[in-house]
């Protein structure tokens, strides 16, 4: 793509720390919209501008602005500075606002799904029936539980849910019961994957989709202080089967050709040691595509980080048959693989952030595509006397490390950072 340093682009996410550095190394200037505002999210300090590999002294220029909702997004001194952007991406979180998109569409072009696309992959019981007609195997959901079901084999989700959240178990007063704003899905035992695709509109052999990667999550880890259901890290990218890979793809291929989408995005799996079972869909920037900035110094890759392969998709100017042998050669047992963990504050009172919790944290900071084989470092970092209330995430764990003990590694470091913030007087 070629990107000057004088192009922007609007990022906007739950979390948008990851996408910031990301479009920042594919040479974009960045304004920025999320919920935290985290100190290396805002590029505090010299250090946090580092790390661009072509011309360190020529650092792209970042705006990050606090939200306390979505709907800030249409505050007029907002879209002035929307207005000012040349392209906008998102991530987790807006997917559930498809009247904002629209919104925020008329102000500058998105690249990536559109609202009414966001509306009709929203609804994931339509969505898994069309794949079991098709012959997939899917979990049996439903928008209704039948009075006879048996509670405790059911899930009850929400349509707009985001990392787990408005997830819950079913109960006996659910039997029987209707409801707009949630479904039902049959629990499926298994570990929780995700694959990573990219789409691009279907034009000879430059266009179709590609499995970029696939990733293990991890869900209700207690050494992270998650609750159930709730999303708190990643390891990838992980060596697949082919026979598996196919049957990933084969997915894949299908939901991008019904719903037309372009860039880059992911399916949320459930493996049971045999099958996958699709039980999401996620058409924006998901939280594991982190993980593949983390080695995307590979030469093998045609894209320098994933915004850049997000941004050339969309454009059309991608070129899918590299991509697609680089792939074909991807997630071995010798390539890099990453772990990243969430901490959440777990306890039952507010944490507040002192200077010395936040002096160790900024100690512990490094980008992703810096860490060395066995290295920790620390992402997400809060602003000093930020209050963290119970059941709110305090910061990000990176690790790069071999896939067979990279979750081993990722959890005594996790427990190494909540040992320290406790002996420094953050819980008190």
């Amino acid at each position: 793509m070629g990107n000057s340093f004088n192009s922007r682009i609007l990022i906007v996410a739950a979390s948008a720390r990851p996408w910031i550095r990301s479009a920042e190394i594919a040479g974009f200037c960045v304004t920025a919209f999320d919920f935290f505002s985290d100190w290396d999210s805002r590029g505090e300090g010299e250090s946090c501008g580092r790390s661009s590999p072509e011309n360190s002294r020529q650092v792209p220029t970042r705006t990050v602005v606090r939200l306390e909702c979505f709907d800030d997004l249409l505050l007029q001194e907002n879209l002035d500075l929307i207005s000012g952007c040349d392209y906008a991406i998102f991530a987790g979180g807006l997917e559930n606002h498809p009247s904002i998109i629209e919104a925020l569409a008329s102000h500058v072009p998105v690249l990536g799904p559109v609202a009414t696309q966001h509306v009709r992959l929203s609804d994931t019981v339509k969505v898994l029936a069309w794949l079991k007609e098709m012959g997939y195997q899917v979990p049996e959901s439903s928008c209704q539980l039948r009075a006879d079901a048996s509670p405790r084999e059911w899930l009850k989700k929400s349509f707009r849910s985001s990392s787990g959240l408005g997830i819950r178990r079913a109960t006996e007063k659910d039997a029987g019961s209707e409801g707009s704003s949630h479904y039902f899905q049959r629990e499926v035992q298994g570990e929780s994957f995700s694959g990573v695709f990219i789409s691009m509109p279907q034009i000879g052999e430059d266009g179709g989709t590609a499995l970029v990667g696939w990733t293990r999550q991890l869900v209700n880890e207690q050494w992270c202080g998650a609750g159930e259901f709730r999303y708190c890290g990643s390891i990838g990218p992980l060596p697949i089967q082919e026979s598996l890979k196919e049957k990933i793809e084969t997915i894949g291929r299908a939901i991008a050709e019904r719903y037309e989408i372009v860039g880059a995005w992911g399916i949320d799996f459930l493996f049971d040691g045999s099958n996958v079972w699709p039980v999401d869909f996620n058409i924006r920037l998901t939280a594991s595509m982190e993980l593949f900035d983390g080695g995307n110094q590979d030469a093998r890759a045609p894209y320098n980080s994933v915004v850049n392969l997000h941004v050339l998709a969309c454009l059309g100017n991608l070129d899918m048959r590299r991509l697609k042998r680089a792939t074909d050669l991807a997630g071995l047992e010798s390539d890099p693989c990453f772990g990243k963990s969430i901490l959440f504050n777990d306890g039952d009172e507010p944490i507040r952030i002192t200077e010395a919790v936040h002096r160790q944290l900024v100690f512990e900071w490094r980008l992703i595509n810096e860490l060395e084989s066995g290295q920790i470092g620390v992402a997400d970092i809060p602003n000093e006397g930020e209050l963290i209330k119970p059941g709110q995430p305090i910061c990000t764990i990176l690790v790069q490390e071999d896939s067979r003990r990279v979750v081993d590694n990722l959890r005594l470091a996790t427990e190494k950072i909540r040992r320290s913030l406790l002996q420094l007087g953050s819980g008190q």
